[in-house]
């Protein structure tokens, strides 16, 4: 890469426009100094930098560099052993430390560190100097004077310097007062680093003292009166004395940053690491830029890519520039691009040439897409570069540019050649484009040309590895569309272009009939091969509005199927609710008619309870339903498959203790009627049908229980719950869902203990059942079971009335 490529592809003007968004002299110092690098490790960390700074400003986030000035004047000079900077320069170094320190505050927090790694990293390497900074922070007020608490001393000083001060001016103004006939003005000034009063000049004798100077009119004479005189020199001497702790003040600052002084470079050179990185990522979110894929390959894609200098320049009158989308794969490295003057050939050069340059200085690229390779050489011969000092025609340059590319190429090379082969003789320079695009094509470098020869243009067509691809001209308008067709290459249109000129028809006619036929045709060709590629453009247009059809088709379908089950969800949450409701109601109903009001109070208690665990139930029924298939959200309990039973249904009997298992619980076969059975659970029946049930023990196989049975009008509330439950073989969760429904079901049936068996082992079990039954509403107390009931293995729960 040499300055003559850099120059002909502006990437002096693209740093220009990426230096306006750094904040620091450090910055810009570095923006300036970019240069692209070959070192693929190297623009992969530069281009996660930029990432993460982009995302990190997008976000809403910033770095706090304003107010920093170029430091390195001030490092000069501290690097000085014994030299003391100026205030000015010790505030500017002190907001160079503050700043670098809060860069390391902002990538402390850990989801900040997960977000920015690398940034993070950079900002480790800010060492710390937070007790350097207190030790000098307001010390020196904003304006550069030296506070008054930078050392007890010096606020001392002060302080006897305003006394004296006080006591000249009441000293003076009393002799004003008295000798008011001399005086010109009842004012006391400053002349000379002494207080003096105004005197009448013709009346100076009247206040014996020393002159300091007289107006310009001469009407006037300042005078030190005699009885001030020693005041004054009071005053002069606290100054120098103030002067001399002011020095030392400065010195022993100086000799701490001194101190300190690689770990402030340190910190300089990370601010502007920071500053660079927020310049690429502001440039980035700008112009919507897009971080490049590096290839391994030798593959070159650019989607939508747009030439970000041309696209700055028209921003101001509202024009938006064409994008161009282009590939090369490593079959096919070479790309020929004809087509009409004006028409955008050497804008499609100079945008891949920047788009390559930028990568490398781990810029985001202006494209949709983009995945480059990593250049060892970008070479351009893009412009007229005649030169009539150094007796070159524009040929000549060209030629001498061309031969210099052949000499050094090395792949990977990217090379971008304008015009190639112009300038001379058609037939002579069209046999030299091919020759010299064939032997670029030879050594694997990636070529880039653009052309009018036919030949060429005939050639690309034909040889291996070689595309073509041109810039659209719009036959109607007579006008070029800039936009670059990939396959096909384009005619000049010169005559075109002529007549759009205003060039005389008959000279148009002239030379059409000039025109070699084989030229003629040759144009035509070109021009069927593109409308034959218009044409394939609408169809693959007219293909994708079909298939953005249909996709729209399947979400609005999509959208009323969620509607539907949102419908049936509701439906169902109604439907409980109803069912509750009825159940509350008859709960109500029936206590009216019981006669012992403690056991009314009691039963209501349990209702309200049993009214709460039936919502529980339910969306655990739901939630669990929902999580096994058997009922999608929504779906009501009609359309849910069928269960099968994991018992015999034929060995169920009256007094069998079951599993409903589209409700998760246990209870006891009341009767059985048919294929129905009626099953017993707590003060509730439930109807269910012989497959959804789950035989478990027979009648007599009962673990213990309690009978609970309240005698009321027109009411019978019968329920055999279990009152001891084993956990043994059941991991944490399941013994506590297992003992959480025990629970519910003892205390509703009125039991007033509960046993749990739980086992030694390990005590996960142990520690799962006591961390449930501390915070459960239905445990008055629990303890672990006396030794002839288990010992540590159980646990005793006593239960609230």
């Amino acid at each position: 890469m040499d300055s003559r490529t850099f120059e002909a592809l502006e990437l002096g003007s693209l740093i220009e426009l990426l230096a306006r968004h750094v904040q620091t002299p450090l910055g810009r110092k570095r923006v300036l100094e970019l240069k692209p690098s070959t070192d693929k490790e190297q623009i992969l960390e530069a281009l996660e930098i930029t990432t993460e700074a982009a995302e990190y400003l997008k976000a809403g986030g910033g770095f706090g560099l304003g107010g920093i000035e170029d430091p390195e004047p001030a490092l000069a000079q501290l690097a000085i052993e014994g030299t003391t900077l100026d205030p000015m320069q010790v505030l500017l170094l002190e907001r160079l430390i503050s700043v670098s320190l809060g860069l390391r505050g902002i990538f402390r927090p850990a989801e900040t560190r997960a977000q920015s790694p690398r940034l993070s990293r950079l900002a480790d390497r800010i060492p710390d100097l937070g007790r350097l900074l207190s030790g000098i922070r307001g010390k020196i007020l904003p304006g550069g004077e030296i506070s008054d608490d930078a050392s007890p001393e010096l606020r001392k000083i002060r302080r006897e310097i305003q006394d004296s001060r006080s006591r000249i001016h009441r000293h003076l103004e009393s002799i004003i007062r008295s000798e008011n006939r001399a005086i010109q003005e009842e004012i006391v000034t400053f002349r000379n680093g002494r207080f003096v009063i105004p005197i009448r000049t013709d009346s100076r004798n009247l206040v014996p003292g020393v002159v300091h100077g007289l107006s310009g009119s001469g009407q006037t004479t300042f005078v030190e009166p005699l009885s001030v005189i020693d005041q004054n020199n009071e005053i002069v001497r606290l100054r120098e004395q103030e002067e001399v702790e002011i020095a030392r003040i400065l010195l022993s600052i100086c000799d701490a940053l001194r101190a300190n002084l690689p770990a402030i470079r340190t910190g300089a050179r990370v601010i502007a690491d920071f500053d660079l990185a927020q310049a690429k990522g502001r440039f980035s979110l700008e112009f919507r830029c897009v971080p490049p894929q590096l290839s391994e390959d030798g593959g070159l894609l650019l989607a939508d890519a747009r030439h970000i200098l041309l696209e700055h320049a028209l921003r101001d009158s509202g024009t938006r520039v064409v994008p161009i989308s282009l590939e090369l794969d490593s079959q096919s490295r070479v790309l020929v691009i004809s087509g009409p003057n004006a028409g955008g050939k050497t804008v499609v050069l100079k945008t891949v040439g920047l788009a390559a340059l930028a990568a490398q200085m781990g810029l985001h690229v202006p494209a949709r897409e983009a995945r480059l390779p990593v250049y060892d050489q970008v070479l351009a011969d893009i412009g007229d570069q005649q030169s009539i000092a150094a007796n070159l025609s524009t040929f000549t340059a060209h030629m001498r540019n061309v031969s210099e590319m052949a000499g050094v190429v090395r792949p990977p090379a990217l090379l971008l050649i304008d015009e190639v082969g112009t300038g001379t003789d058609p037939d002579e320079g069209s046999a030299l484009a091919v020759a010299i695009v064939d032997h670029f094509r030879r050594t694997g470098a990636t070529t880039i040309v653009t052309t009018h020869y036919n030949g060429l243009k005939i050639w690309a067509s034909q040889a291996e590895g070689v595309r073509n691809a041109s810039v659209e001209f719009d036959e109607r308008t007579l006008r070029p569309t800039y936009r670059l067709l990939m396959g096909v290459a384009g005619a000049s249109a010169g005559l075109e272009i002529a007549r759009r000129m205003d060039v005389p028809e008959s000279i148009l006619e002239s030379a059409r009939g000039l025109i070699d036929k084989d030229q003629l045709q040759a144009g035509e060709y070109l021009k069927r091969l593109k409308a034959a590629a218009d044409e394939h453009e609408t169809l693959i247009s007219a293909l994708q509005e079909e298939r953005e059809a249909a996709a729209a088709k399947f979400s609005a379908l999509d959208r009323d199927f969620s509607s539907r089950e949102e419908t049936r969800r509701a439906q169902f949450e109604e439907a409980l609710a109803r069912a509750l409701e009825e159940f509350k109601a008859e709960s109500d109903r029936l206590l009216k008619n019981i006669k012992d009001r403690a056991e009314a109070e009691r039963v209501r208690r349990a209702a309200a309870t049993r009214s709460a665990e039936l919502r529980r139930v339910a969306e655990r029924i739901r939630k669990e339903a929902q999580g096994a298939g058997v009922l999608r959200p929504g779906v009501s309990e009609r359309d849910r498959a069928p269960v099968t039973a994991a018992g015999s249904s034929a060995e169920i009997r009256e007094g069998d203790r079951v599993r409903v298992l589209s409700v998760d619980r246990e209870g006891t076969v009341e009767s059985i009627q048919g294929d129905d059975l009626t099953v017993a659970m707590g003060p509730l029946r439930f109807h269910a049908d012989r497959g959804d049930v789950q035989w478990l023990a027979p009648s007599s196989a009962a673990t213990p229980s309690v009978k609970v049975q309240v005698a009321a009008s027109g009411m019978d509330l019968d329920a055999v719950v279990a009152t001891e439950v084993n956990l043994i073989g059941m991991n944490a969760d399941e013994a506590r869902g297992r003992v959480d429904k025990v629970l519910d079901e003892a205390f509703l049936a009125g039991a007033e203990t509960i046993r749990i068996i739980h086992g030694h082992g390990k005590g996960i079990l142990r520690k799962a059942v006591a961390d449930l039954l501390k915070g459960h509403p239905q445990v008055e107390k629990f303890s672990l079971a006396p030794p002839e009931q288990g010992g540590g293995g159980a646990t005793i729960v006593e239960l609230k009335k």
